[in-house]
């Protein structure tokens, strides 16, 4: 398995789609900036064949939100990008053959099972969606089965793969790499290179913009922004480039991310996080709100290696789930969101083989607690798990990270 067999299932899934004869699509995709470029590519994409389509921003893949979803919108095509991989099955089952389905990801995932839900997660078809492929890519490619026309729309890639990190090992590789060479030849991105590590420049706006620092941005706007028109804005503005609203609102959203973090890490340094043999841990409840919930995710990593950190163990953090959905509505439930980072040299560790990867074990220790798992990485997970449920998944993840050592 490999991308010929993943653009064969590209162009399956496209001609489902064209046939199917409907002209209103549902866009649901991630917050972050890997989610915001991903829709921004199958927004242009899809407008350019005539079809109209409505965007839902999900910070978390779960079931009731999923059965609202699907309720709200049965009988049009559903695509979902940069989640949903792992959820398929769980998709399917709610989908009840309804929708076409697509879900264009790039993490673990699992085969639906379904003929109306096609996964077109890249890791069914060999394509490491941890370095070699962001879903901005994979969107890309899409795009590109779409209409060629839409090469244009690499740039989008980049800007994804950077987002997602996967220039940690010094450089873009895989088919992020044919990506960034694409964007290159068209003058939309230029490549630095310094003591064998590449950086890289926004070009396509027609101001030089440093990559690393636009992606965080984007972040910003729809984690921090989540509840308030960030993801709309975020998606504009990598389609058209920065502008004075852009300015205004991550101004707004940085200096309350910065004032809620530095309460917290005042907080952290005081009184210092919970621990057992593997794991750190703390709780935020509502202190990031009005933020969205990933922002606990961003908080691990920006303290990950802190003096105050145990640069061994896995960091965990939760955050009170809001009840209220943007373009969702209200949901009746009680449930914490956890994010998980690791310490440097913990993360040396993983790539070694020495340490169990996040994408293997918060899942297995979330089933364990009844919580819904979608979108992990090795280094970067996530889950929704009931309230009162905390400790009983720290002491799991313990309990499996011991038993992969023996």
């Amino acid at each position: 398995m490999g991308k010929v067999e993943y653009v064969a299932a590209l162009k399956d899934a496209v001609g489902r789609l064209l046939s199917a004869g409907a002209k209103r699509v549902t866009l649901v995709h991630h917050n972050d900036a890997d989610g915001l470029s991903s829709a921004a590519v199958l927004t242009e994409a899809l407008s350019r064949k005539g079809f109209e389509l409505e965007r839902i921003p999900l910070e978390r893949v779960h079931p009731p939100i999923n059965e609202r979803i699907h309720e709200a919108f049965a009988g049009r095509p559903i695509i979902y990008v940069d989640l949903g991989g792992r959820a398929g099955p769980v998709i399917a089952e709610i989908n009840r053959g309804r929708s076409l389905t697509l879900i264009v990801d790039h993490h673990l995932a699992e085969d639906a099972g379904d003929p109306t839900v096609l996964n077109l997660s890249t890791e069914l078809f060999g394509i490491s969606g941890e370095k070699e492929i962001s879903a901005a890519t994979a969107a890309w490619l899409f795009a590109l089965v779409l209409d060629e026309e839409n090469r244009d729309l690499a740039y989008l890639g980049v800007i994804g793969a950077i987002g997602d990190s996967h220039e940690r090992g010094g450089k873009l590789i895989g088919e992020n790499r044919e990506t960034l060479l694409e964007a290159v030849s068209r003058g939309d991105v230029r490549v630095e290179e310094v003591d064998g590590r590449e950086s890289y420049h926004l070009t396509k706006f027609g101001v030089e913009i440093p990559l690393k620092p636009f992606a965080k941005s984007l972040t910003t706007l729809g984690a921090a922004g989540y509840a308030m028109g960030g993801p709309d804005l975020g998606v504009r503005t990598c389609l058209s480039g920065p502008t004075a609203e852009y300015e205004k609102k991550l101004a707004e959203l940085e200096t309350l991310k910065r004032e809620r973090f530095e309460q917290m890490i005042t907080r952290l340094k005081e009184e210092g996080l919970s621990q057992t043999r593997y794991v750190q841990w703390f709780t935020v409840g509502k202190g990031f709100a009005p933020m969205g919930v990933k922002m606990v995710g961003e908080f691990c990593m920006e303290i990950r290696d802190l003096d105050f950190v145990d640069p061994g163990k896995y960091i965990a953090g939760f955050q009170d789930m809001p009840t209220e959905i943007p373009g969702l509505g209200h949901f009746d439930w009680d449930l914490v969101k956890i994010s998980m980072r690791v310490p440097s040299p913990l993360e040396k560790k993983i790539v070694a083989g020495e340490r169990p990867g996040l994408a293997w074990l918060l899942p297995e220790a979330a089933v364990k607690v009844g919580g819904t798992i979608d979108a992990c990485h090795d280094y970067a997970a996530a889950s929704l798990i009931p309230r009162g449920r905390e400790e009983e998944l720290i002491r799991a993840m313990d309990e499996l990270v011991e038993e992969r050592l023996r």
